[in-house]
Parts: C-alpha cells; sequence; structure tokens
C-alpha cells in the first residue's frame, strides 16, 4: 500500500467515527487552518519585501538617526514582524488542536487533553536551558514551519484517549468518576456517604452556609456539584440537562433555603443541608437509592 492509499485508508476510518456534523465542523476548521498559514506565509513575504524596498530607497542617507524601518513602523501602527509572523503560523498549529478538542469535548461532554493530542502530533521542543541545543531549536523550528495538521489525525488521537470507549460511553465514565472521588475518602479508603432506605447520606464536608447577620446562605462543595450532575444524569439520563431546582444549586450564587425540592422528578425528589456539611438526597425508592449508588458512588473505593 502506498502512502496516498494509506492515508486514504486513514480518512475513512476517521471519518466513520464522527457525525456528519462533526465532519462538516473539522473540514471548516481544517479550511480555515489552511488558508490562514498560506496567508501569513503571504503576509511574511510582503512584509520581507516591504523592508528590502525600504533598505534600497534609503541607501547611502546621512541622517543616523534614520533606518531601513523609519516608515514601517510608528507609535500606533500595526506590531508587524518576521518574528511575530513566523511565531503566529507556529502557533496555528495547536490552535488548530485545541479548537477540535475543545468542539469534541463541549459536544460529547467529555475531558479530552488538548496537551495529550497536540503533544503526539506536533513536534517536541528542545528542553529549555543553558545546555540547549540550538541546531535542535532551529530544526524545531522548522518543523513547525512546515507541518500541516490533518483533522483525521487529531479524530484518530481523540479517539485513542477514549481507551476504548464510545463518547456516551467515556462521558459517563467521567461523570460516575468524579462521583465516586466526590462520595469516597481515598486516603481511608472509606466512604463517606450512607444509604438509609430511600435517602443517601452524604456524612462529609460536602456543603457550607455563611450567615451575613439577617439570614443563613448555603451552597454545595465542588465534589457535592459534582455527586448532583451524576443525579441530573441518573434522573434525565442526559448530560448537561438538569431538571428543575438543578440549576440553583450547580451555580456559583449561593441559595437561602438549605432544602430543595425537584418537582418535575421522578426518582430524584430533594436534597437538604446541614451546618455539620452533611448533605442529605432523598429518592422516591429503595431502589433508587441503591442503584444510584451501585452506578455513580461504587460501593468499594
Amino acid at each position: 500500500m502506498d502512502l496516498l492509499e494509506k492515508f486514504n485508508a486513514l480518512t475513512v476510518e476517521a471519518d466513520t467515527r464522527i457525525s456528519p456534523s462533526d465532519k462538516e465542523f473539522c473540514e471548516k476548521h481544517q479550511a480555515a487552518y489552511e488558508a490562514a498559514i498560506q496567508s501569513f506565509r503571504e503576509l511574511l513575504f510582503f512584509w520581507e519585501d516591504m523592508k528590502k524596498t525600504q533598505r534600497e530607497l534609503l541607501a547611502g542617507q546621512t541622517d543616523p538617526s534614520a533606518s531601513d524601518m523609519t516608515y514601517l513602523t510608528s507609535r500606533d501602527g500595526p506590531e508587524i514582524s518576521a518574528n511575530k509572523i513566523n511565531d503566529h503560523i507556529e502557533g496555528l498549529h495547536r490552535e488548530f488542536i485545541s479548537n477540535l478538542v475543545r468542539y469534541f469535548n463541549s459536544t460529547y461532554n467529555v475531558s479530552i487533553s488538548v496537551r495529550d493530542v497536540a503533544d503526539r502530533l506536533l513536534p517536541q521542543e528542545p528542553e529549555r536551558g543553558y545546555s540547549r541545543n540550538e541546531v535542535a531549536v532551529q530544526k524545531y523550528h522548522e518543523e513547525l514551519q512546515s507541518i500541516s495538521v490533518q483533522y483525521q489525525d487529531i479524530v484518530e488521537r481523540i479517539v485513542f484517549c477514549l481507551d476504548g470507549r464510545s463518547f456516551s460511553e467515556q462521558a459517563f465514565y467521567e461523570l460516575a468518576a468524579e462521583c465516586h472521588k466526590a462520595a469516597w475518602n481515598t486516603y481511608q479508603k472509606k466512604a463517606e456517604y450512607e444509604r438509609k432506605k430511600s435517602t443517601i447520606r452524604f456524612t462529609g464536608y460536602h456543603c457550607n452556609v455563611r450567615n451575613w447577620g439577617y439570614q443563613d446562605e448555603w451552597e454545595l462543595n465542588d465534589g457535592m456539584k459534582d455527586v448532583l450532575r451524576g443525579a441530573a444524569h441518573f434522573e434525565t439520563g442526559a448530560f448537561a440537562v438538569y431538571p428543575l431546582g438543578f440549576s440553583e444549586l450547580l451555580g456559583y450564587s449561593r441559595i437561602s433555603d438549605n432544602e430543595q425540592e425537584f418537582p418535575t422528578c421522578k426518582k430524584v425528589k430533594r436534597l437538604k443541608m446541614f451546618k455539620s456539611g452533611r448533605v442529605d438526597i432523598y429518592f422516591s425508592s429503595e431502589a433508587y437509592a441503591e442503584e444510584f449508588v451501585n452506578k455513580y458512588l461504587g460501593t468499594v473505593c
């Protein structure tokens, strides 16, 4: 199989793992990324030509304070230089990768690391320091100036980071992992929750309250918010879809009531916070409470 056949096979394989709308997004950003690189390469050519013209026109000048850049720069003018243009071109590769990774993270509620993807697809920068190899540094910049990242390679790396899971499976895996982390003391290998019939009590420090002299103001801590996001998924089967009453608890503002009802929910009925830091979540049945424990909190550390 020659190189072109291998690339075509990669294209087909990558495109079958994403939806048509995903593919359209990737193709548009591929085109914009490549056009930007070409445009800035042309800008670099024009800039060097502008400097050459100024140098020729000002050759033999007697004013020692003048320079080839006299008419190309000013206090309020654009900051243009060959170094800035080259730096921008080199940064476009990581920006392209970042935009695609952020898109898939947002679309599928996963948290793939931009660094994990970029470090695999881009040349590795030589270590900084006094012993830095300048030949290696030059080669690094030459590679950044010449490469063109393909969206298929980004998708392949993203899929690799899913560790064999689909996007939806990865989203649930990450959500359940955050719930488990919040519900367990990993140092003591001890659960910080207990189920009492249809109620799950989170017995650690999961909320806090402040009093400004006229009323209490309550707030869940970050770990408990993760558990509540798990409860929302348990209720709806969807990610980032919150039933009535959930958004107030998941926001950044404090609330004045330590109890919150969930009137539209079938499985999760209400939540109550205590000054001790304890938080109780009430389910509509023991079966639902047990199912939530098994699926989201786990029974072993």
